[in-house]
């Protein structure tokens, strides 16, 4: 009896689908964002002829490095503390050899299988396998042509290996990748039309050819980090959304204030000088074009709380944050965690050069290595995401502080708790800041640091971690508190903005829209009411929100 998988679910739909289209890797050139646009069902992807042609060379470099008497980690040789246990001999292709490189292949992927459920999302699956597709067109790898053809044949045919999302110190994420070498073997679970099915039976139905892991194929399968890498992404394209909804929803607090937009004109951002300044303020201006805030108002103040005045400043540190975290991204999908590592294209005119010590390394020709290293030290990547989650964090925290300071009748000119004229004797928000405060709590505790964090493994000899998976994973939570935060705002800013409406001023083209919108989902609070749904239905609201291109 085959159960239905339990899912992470992301944000799916950010923008409406595109018809399906083929994408081309060539291990060079994938981005975040067409990574994203390859996850959606349908798309499908095509090596190209360099990639090809990377691909036949890195798998001959360790061969041939065998074949000379190396010692491969991985090929030759067993894992970790077990090195030096040989596992095939010098001519790895020939028989019994070729038969012992794939039974010990085989074994490595069902001994490592040991993480917990729930499973991630297809996409995050799909993405796990065109990563190390694309990094096998790199020439990284190592890896055989006929595990690049299994791998493309699931992407193409949105075959989803179950992988597991717990379990791994976000190194080399063996408990997960495991599962799609399983997977491919047909060993293992995949997500197939919806459904959780034996991949032997999709294999059957789809009439694919057996795979057995051969070479290099199995420690590359199982010990990368591309199922970590591809689990950030699907939060980094969640941050995504959440920053470039935030223009609006500030833009909307300001009108419930009756705030100033002295501090997001150009001339006073040019002071300041940080990047993204300009292009935060601006967004949030380009929500208030035709607003009341335009207009002299005697009863406005000079200067409102820091939670609006700073608000176009934080949103430019978050936005700056979310670059360089999709830069590292890009870096990574299109290079390796793999080790060891092949470089058939290597540069042989360092200072070091000709020291005789390489000539170990060399695989053949001058410019071809296999080299053990630490590919799969991920520092520098979980360190960005962290700090991409504290950004996240200060947004939602002047939101939540925006959201206390519009109920407050001396700040907005409005009645207290927004209560309206025709809601007599009503206490309208007076307390639901509460419920608010509890999942700010929430969303500042995920501010804390997680790497570093581990138990040596491998009788010690892996004994440094980085935990990406739990900061993709944290920052994935964090961007969920955002828009629940978000969720509570808006209810405030809207009820603000019918008020101003009802005084007779005009909205932002941008704000108008969002309230609009809103509107159709919360109805405006006339009468004090059960604020729940109120506040679930504006919240999947504005995660789905379509923000405009030029916002």
């Amino acid at each position: 009896l085959m159960k239905k998988p339990l899912v992470i679910s992301i944000l799916l739909a950010i923008a409406p689908l595109s018809f399906a289209a083929t994408h081309n890797l060539d291990g060079r050139t994938l981005t975040v964002d067409e990574l994203w646009a390859i996850s959606a069902p349908g798309e499908k992807v095509a090596v190209t002829p360099e990639g090809w042609a990377r691909i036949k060379a890195s798998y001959k470099a360790p061969i041939d490095a065998a074949t000379d008497g190396r010692d491969i980690y991985g090929l030759t040789v067993n894992y970790g503390a077990l090195k030096d246990q040989k596992v095939a001999g010098a001519s790895v292709e020939a028989e019994p050899n070729r038969s012992a490189s794939i039974k010990f292949n085989e074994r490595q992927m069902r001994i490592q299988a040991a993480g917990l459920e729930p499973y991630f999302d297809d996409r995050i699956s799909k993405m796990a396998m065109v990563i190390r597709l694309n990094q096998m067109a790199a020439g990284y790898t190592g890896m055989s042509e006929a595990a690049a053809k299994a791998f493309q044949e699931y992407i193409n045919n949105d075959v989803c290996p179950l992988i597991p999302s717990r379990g791994s110190e976000g190194a080399n994420d063996l408990s997960m990748a495991t599962h799609i070498g399983l997977a491919l073997m047909g060993e293992w679970d995949v997500s197939y039309q919806g459904k959780r099915v034996p991949a032997a039976q999709v294999r059957k139905e789809l009439k694919l050819q057996p795979y057995h892991p051969f070479g290099m194929d199995g420690i590359s399968i199982l010990s990368n980090s591309n199922v970590a890498e591809a689990q950030s992404i699907a939060a980094v394209k969640k941050a995504e959304h959440y920053l470039a909804l935030s223009p609006v929803v500030i833009a909307s607090s300001l009108e419930a204030l009756n705030g100033n937009v002295s501090p997001y004109l150009w001339h006073t951002v040019e002071t300041k000088g940080w990047p993204q300044g300009h292009e935060a303020a601006e967004a949030v201006l380009a929500n208030l074009k035709g607003s009341y805030l335009w207009k002299k108002d005697a009863k406005r103040y000079l200067q409102d709380p820091l939670s609006f005045r700073s608000a176009g400043y934080i949103l430019a540190a978050a936005m700056e944050e979310l670059n360089q975290t999709k830069g590292l991204l890009n870096t990574a999908i299109n290079h390796t965690t793999d080790n060891p590592i092949v470089n058939t294209e290597a540069k042989n005119d360092r200072w070091y050069s000709n020291a005789e010590v390489l000539d170990e390394m060399r695989a053949g020709k001058p410019t071809v290595y296999v080299n053990s290293c630490s590919n799969f030290d991920n520092t520098q990547l979980a360190l960005q995401m962290e700090s991409l989650t504290k950004a996240l964090g200060q947004v939602m925290h002047i939101s939540a502080w925006r959201t206390t300071q519009l109920v407050d009748d001396h700040r907005t000119g409005l009645p207290t708790y927004l209560v309206a004229k025709e809601n007599k004797g009503g206490d309208g928000f007076a307390n639901i800041a509460q419920s608010m405060s509890g999942l700010y709590a929430d969303g500042m505790a995920l501010t804390n640091s997680v790497i570093g964090y581990g138990v040596p493994t491998s009788i010690g000899i892996e004994e440094t971690f980085s935990n990406l998976n739990a900061t993709a994973d944290r920052l994935s939570k964090m961007a969920d508190v955002g828009y629940e935060i978000y969720a509570y705002e808006v209810l405030h800013t809207t009820q603000a903005m019918d008020m101003r409406k009802q005084e007779g001023k005009q909205m932002g083209q941008g704000t108008a829209k969002l309230l609009d919108g809103y509107r159709k989902v919360v109805p405006f609070v006339t009468k004090d009411r059960i604020f729940t749904p109120d506040i679930n239905n504006g919240l999947k609201f504005l995660k789905s929100y379509q923000v405009p291109a030029n916002n």
